[in-house]
């Protein structure tokens, strides 16, 4: 049976697709501890092929974690490049991270971030003022070599030892909230402590997934941003902005922050494509990304997957592509989202949870008839005003 389902997350974006020769999970959105039931709840299923993890913003890569603490089970697991760069560091004990971070975050300028902004987190503000430093850092550190399983070998140990230390990760954010005047970066700058807490999380996300699929013997690929030259995936999962890696240079001790900063970075995320020959009309999966760089328009009948929850910082997107597909978007309600851009697309629009205050959230189901995709007799069309 070849289906599509949005499974209806509390927040964010989580979409499983299932043909005649694999299966996959992109994203698992916001929550951790109630990800694996509500996946099984609505597929069926205890197990995929690939599960995907398309960049490290809460809202898409919790739910990644959630399904491997749940004990259910994946042949593979597709990650970012930039999360295999940063390992030598976000593995190491979390008082010597902190200290990194303080000291880095304790240097950026102010104008750099703007607490008041509801649009990014501060981590993703910071993140925009580096992009284009960070591509010119070079690392004194030698090349990272990944092994058969896609592990870097320098860093197995390093994952090893971690796993004796991780429970202290998880008590170091409560502690936050207490001034203790051993603890030197309390004196910083209000919006740098939140800046610092945000960087903190984020990497403890790539630490946790890590150190789950490594520990569960799952092999994982290394996915670096590359839209000129995409490619390494499988025949029935194309990626469209991004390519395989074999080794990577590890990131810069002293530019941890910059590059920390840029695994939450939506134009980055992993961005794939399911052709018609597996998957009825094709599934494109945007995640956040704007599609920048992207020479690809799916054709008419694809289902496409709003990018960004239907947020307007993405509505180039709408008007790049104005084929007659499904859009299928995936979100909490909030009352900004979806963008006019989204409501005036070309094609049919279906949400988990539309807009309108009177809306249920809905899990959007679509089987594969003939070569068409087909709602489910139960799935109602977007209503959001």
């Amino acid at each position: 049976m070849t289906r599509f389902i949005a499974i209806p997350v509390g927040q964010g974006d989580a979409f499983y697709l299932e043909t005649k020769v694999g299966s996959v999970l992109v994203d698992g959105g916001r929550s951790i501890n109630g990800f694996g039931k509500l996946f099984q709840q609505h597929t069926r299923r205890s197990e995929v092929d690939v599960l995907v993890a398309t960049h490290n913003d809460a809202d898409h890569t919790n739910g990644i974690l959630g399904f491997l603490r749940a004990g259910l089970t994946c042949n593979e697991v597709w990650l970012p490049g930039r999360w295999v760069q940063l390992l030598l560091q976000v593995l190491k004990p979390w008082e010597e991270i902190v200290d990194v971070l303080a000291q880095q975050v304790g240097q950026v300028e102010q104008g750099r971030i703007d607490p008041l902004c509801s649009e990014s987190s501060l981590l993703e503000q910071y993140a925009e003022s580096v992009t284009q430093e960070a591509e010119s850092f070079s690392s004194k550190e030698d090349m990272l070599e990944l092994d058969e399983s896609g592990w870097p070998r320098r860093v197995i140990s390093l994952l090893e030892d971690a796993s004796e230390q991780d429970e202290w990760w998880g008590l170091w954010p409560a502690w936050w909230y207490w001034d203790f005047p051993q603890l030197r970066y309390w004196s910083l700058y209000l919006p740098h402590r939140r800046l610092l807490l945000e960087a903190f999380i984020a990497a403890k996300r790539i630490r946790k997934i890590a150190l789950e699929a490594y520990h569960r013997g799952i092999p994982v690929r290394w996915f670096e941003w590359n839209p000129q030259s995409p490619g390494g995936g499988n025949n029935w999962l194309v990626p469209l902005n991004s390519r395989r890696i074999a080794q990577v240079k590890p990131a810069p001790p002293e530019r941890l922050l910059a590059f920390l900063a840029l695994t939450v970075t939506n134009k980055e995320s992993l961005v794939f494509w399911a052709p018609q020959q597996y998957a009825a009309g094709g599934v494109l999966f945007t995640a956040d990304s704007d599609l920048s760089g992207v020479n690809f328009v799916p054709p008419d009948g694809a289902i496409v997957t709003a990018p960004h929850h239907g947020s307007e910082a993405n509505k180039r997107v709408y008007d790049a592509i104005n084929n007659q597909v499904i859009w299928v978007r995936s979100d909490g309600r909030f009352r900004k989202r979806p963008c006019p851009q989204y409501l005036q697309a070309s094609g049919k629009r279906f949400c988990t949870l539309c807009r309108n205050p009177t809306s249920r959230k809905q899990a959007v189901v679509f089987r594969q008839q003939a070569h068409e995709w087909v709602a489910s007799g139960d799935v109602s069309p977007c209503k959001c005003i």
